[in-house]
């Protein structure tokens, strides 16, 4: 449980930890309620990705190269000294953050010439779209109840590499996400 990288789920005493006292109660009341459900999934599907590249927040505490840091953005995607990189990528994570602010300069310009509507449909919403699928397809992947966590003593590459399962969608999975979802064991095998 300490060294997978998605979807690793807190122990019960770490999360009751962490939501306090108050929260506990609340959360035990509210958890099977469908408008908390609806409102986790709706948080998940619309900040999960962005805010996984900005804190890792899925990861398992002990899957970063480094220890984890304990600041704002100590385990982000976009820092080249993060947790999440050796010393000899932080040149790899400035140039893909110089590609991103090169992307944002084009839409800022982008949205002064056409105007939001055409850069909301042009790219932000199939970005979204795309956002949604990563979200939902690696939570479907990673959290079946069939699934075993491992201990650090006990997890291997090879266990924790075949520590998810397949989910065929039929024609959507073979044809619009080119069989990403149907063959995801073989993806973490032969990435």
């Amino acid at each position: 449980m300490k060294l997978d990288h998605n979807y690793v789920p807190p122990r019960r005493s770490e999360y009751l930890k962490a939501i306090g006292a108050f929260a506990r109660g609340l959360d035990e009341l509210t958890e099977d309620a469908p408008i908390v459900t609806f409102l986790r999934i709706i948080l998940q599907q619309i900040f999960g990705y962005p805010w996984y590249l900005l804190t890792n927040i899925t990861a398992a505490r002990d899957s970063a190269v480094k220890p984890p840091s304990n600041n704002i953005l100590g385990n982000s995607h976009f820092t080249p000294w993060s947790s999440l990189f050796r010393a000899e990528e932080a040149h790899l994570i400035v140039l893909s953050d110089f590609g991103l602010i090169i992307m944002a300069t084009m839409l800022h310009f982008f949205t002064l010439r056409f105007g939001f509507i055409r850069t909301f449909l042009l790219y932000l919403q199939p970005w979204i779209w795309v956002n949604h699928w990563i979200v939902a397809i690696t939570y479907l992947h990673h959290t079946h109840p069939s699934l075993p966590k491992f201990e650090p003593e006990a997890w291997t590459f090879l266990k924790g590499a075949t520590a998810t399962i397949d989910r065929p969608l039929g024609f959507i999975g073979r044809y619009f996400l080119h069989d990403i979802v149907d063959y995801h064991v073989i993806h973490h095998l032969f990435s």
